[in-house]
């Protein structure tokens, strides 16, 4: 677990909130490097250097093929390198924005790794459990549900590979959904009697929450909302335009770089908060 993910609900999801939504909005190459580099960092705190490198299986091919689909559909763009095969022209406005394409889809990508690491869903159904009950609920049981599907579907093919190692293909399918779906019909009666136990839908029911706002909640949310609004404030007065077609140009000078920074402290802040925990850990020892 990290630093930020001890941090208030309400403060975790503000932050990725916030980055998400300029990441996604901003067409500055600018942003779009700053925001992949910090999601990765991030992403390499939460899940650790091996399962980063599972995602970035996914992911690497998913940002080439953004970055190579843009030159072969668009041929906009004054610069042009060379031409295809069958006459259409690859223009270096085109590859770069192709590029741009796939570090911007990276970073939302990463992004999206470091939120399934941190939002749980305890914190999940502590956010919208109070105006979407019942929506809260059912996302969050979805999401739990595919991965313990996809694990015992592995554990019942293992298990019948051993009792039947010459079994054929097609019946060794046939036992594992079979037995994956009567596991899941239990499980789901089970969860039903349950949640029916406890009171689900009663009206007048508490719930106990282990989460507490306090002074360092506090102070983080400072942080989050002084550069977010900051850096959502250049967004809004074009300080972060950027225009690939048809030639390259885009917003500069010290405004520019300024709300850059503002991005950069805002993207930062897990890392920030992590190093300063490994500092005071290493100080008290």
């Amino acid at each position: 677990m990290t630093a930020f993910s001890r941090r208030h609900p309400s403060v975790n999801f503000i932050f990725f909130a916030f980055v998400l939504l300029l990441t996604m909005m901003t067409e500055h190459p600018a942003i779009a490097l700053i925001s992949l580099t910090a999601a990765v960092c991030f992403a390499l705190c939460c899940v650790g250097a091996g399962r980063l490198l599972r995602q970035l299986r996914l992911i690497v091919p998913l940002m080439l093929f953004a970055a190579l689909l843009n030159p072969l559909t668009s041929h906009l763009g004054e610069t042009v390198l060379f031409r295809f095969p069958w006459g259409s022209d690859c223009t270096l406005e085109a590859v770069l924005y192709g590029a741009f394409a796939g570090i911007r889809l990276a970073a939302v990508l990463f992004w999206f790794v470091c939120w399934n690491s941190v939002i749980t869903t305890d914190k999940f159904l502590y956010l919208f459990g109070g105006a979407f009950p019942s929506l809260s609920l059912t996302l969050c049981m979805g999401m739990r549900f595919v991965p313990r599907l996809l694990q015992r579907m592995r554990e019942v093919s293992l298990a019948q590979k051993c009792l039947h190692p010459d079994g054929k293909r097609l019946r060794h399918a046939g036992r594992v959904v079979s037995i994956t779906v009567t596991w899941a019909l239990e499980s789901a009666l089970d969860t039903a009697s349950s949640m029916k136990s406890r009171g689900y839908g009663l009206r007048g029911r508490t719930a106990f929450s282990p989460y507490r706002f306090d002074l360092r909640d506090a102070l983080a949310l400072v942080w989050i909302v002084l550069f977010g609004a900051a850096a959502l404030t250049g967004r809004l007065r074009g300080r972060f335009s950027f225009v690939f077609y048809p030639t390259l140009s885009g917003e500069r000078g010290i405004f520019t770089l300024l709300f850059a920074v503002c991005f950069g402290m805002l993207a930062a802040y897990p890392l920030i908060s992590e190093g300063k925990e490994a500092l005071l850990w290493r100080v008290s020892r």
